[in-house]
């Protein structure tokens, strides 16, 4: 499954991208790859792909998680994407 998740509330970009990046060996378990950049009003788009979500539901749910994002983010929006055909 492939994702749009917007990451809130995310005053300091560089604060919140060393944390996505120190996050990477723990996200490669539920998802084959993942790329994220600032967006408008605060916030970051993370585009994720090949997403196990029971994987991800534990990641996002561990007390860890919750430690390691509470100080660069808000909470997050998460969109599912499909492929339109023309």
């Amino acid at each position: 499954m492939n994702l749009l998740i917007i990451a809130n509330g995310v005053s300091d970009y560089d604060s919140w991208r060393q944390v996505f990046d120190e996050d990477s060996p723990d996200r490669d378990k539920f998802s084959t790859s993942m790329v994220a950049g600032p967006i408008d009003d605060n916030q970051v788009a993370i585009v994720a792909y090949g997403v196990d979500m029971e994987g991800m539901a534990a990641f996002m749910g561990a007390p860890k998680f919750e430690e390691r994002t509470s100080s660069v983010q808000g909470g997050v929006t998460i969109y599912e994407i499909s492929e339109l055909t023309p």
